[in-house]
């Protein structure tokens, strides 16, 4: 066997003349397979999916001649989600949304001049007081209107945050409000106790083990507490009756942790109507003072990963056609974890 490049003498047939020297029809080398038959159907797969995207937009092109236009011809409107539980740490791949990941795109919203109104899409139960109060303050810095569209729920610092919006829309059966504060502390002494359990704890400070499961709480513990959740409270019904422009007394009223219907929330002043999301959409668009059909603009951190993942699942689809076999290990290898 020789390298590629290299110029060997080729050797002589057997069954070659010994007059003429040519090889007898007998010795003529067989014909090599075609071995590019795979990449030709692999390259029809790719023509045939460009004429597809091509037909698909040649149809949308000639719709755009009908009653309306196909596609938006206004601004933008940002749309933001606010789907899960509030809290300091954490991500959107557990369901969680920090102040962080929210308020990032809510600045982007803001700096972005083609965005004339935010539409924030808002399924929560609300969250951890801090983390909820944060969002709340950076939303309401934001001088871009803000329309909220509730889904199934928007309750306790969900609602905290869509108070400082503009509008809040929501079915008539959304659930609206939870206004108020919970601290739940297990207590799980008497559990211990019969498995012959004890714990020995050693502290620095009086209170530095307040709230500890492993036994009752004290009466000035317990005090403590109180005086601390009516602080949050107090902030609660504050920023909630600063946002919706209601008297103090009214939230008082209000804030007693039950939740309420959209269509006896929008009867108690908590949200401005109902409706559906399209229509607060609409109200977004009407508010940013947008002329067409507004675009819908997203802000989030893009799954590389996932993209990668898609991306060679559709190149071992075409590779199986072409029968080209790459080192699929050395890829995984590559992929980020």
């Amino acid at each position: 066997m020789y390298d590629q490049g290299t110029d060997p003498v080729t050797p002589v047939p057997e069954h070659a003349s010994s007059s003429t020297g040519a090889p007898s029809p007998a010795s003529q080398p067989e014909p090599a397979p075609q071995s590019g038959a795979g990449w030709k159907i692999a390259a029809a797969v790719v023509v045939l999916l460009a004429l597809g995207f091509c037909g698909c937009f040649g149809m949308a092109f000639l719709a755009s001649f009908g009653d309306g236009p196909a596609w938006p011809t206004g601004d933008a409107v940002a749309l933001i989600h606010l789907d899960g539980v509030i809290a300091g740490t954490g991500s959107i791949y557990s369901g969680i949304v920090t102040p962080e990941y929210f308020v990032d795109q809510l600045l982007a919203a803001e700096a972005d001049p083609a965005v004339k109104a935010i539409l924030i899409r808002v399924d929560s139960p609300g969250g951890t007081v801090a983390a909820s109060q944060e969002i709340a303050i950076e939303t309401a810095r934001i001088t871009k209107p803000i329309v909220v569209s509730v889904g199934d729920v928007c309750a306790s610092g969900a609602y905290m945050v869509a108070s400082q919006c503009d509008e809040i829309i929501a079915s008539p059966t959304s659930s609206i409000g939870s206004i108020g504060v919970i601290a739940q502390i297990p207590n799980v002494e008497g559990l211990f106790e019969k498995l012959g359990i004890e714990f020995t704890v050693i502290t620095t400070g009086e209170f530095k083990d307040t709230g500890s499961p492993y036994r009752s709480m004290t009466p000035t513990e317990t005090a403590l507490f109180e005086e601390w959740l009516e602080v949050a409270y107090d902030e609660f019904v504050r920023i909630v009756a600063e946002g919706r422009g209601l008297p103090i007394e009214d939230v008082e009223e209000m804030a007693n942790g039950w939740i309420w219907p959209g269509i006896v929330a929008e009867e108690m002043g908590l949200i401005d109507s109902v409706g559906t999301f399209n229509d607060a959409l609409d109200r977004a668009a009407e508010l940013g003072e947008i002329v067409g059909d507004p675009y819908i603009v997203t802000y989030g951190e893009p799954d590389y990963s996932a993209l990668l993942r898609s991306l060679i699942g559709f190149g071992s689809r075409l590779e199986r056609l072409s029968g080209y076999e790459p080192d699929h290990d050395a890829l995984r290898q590559a992929l980020p974890r």
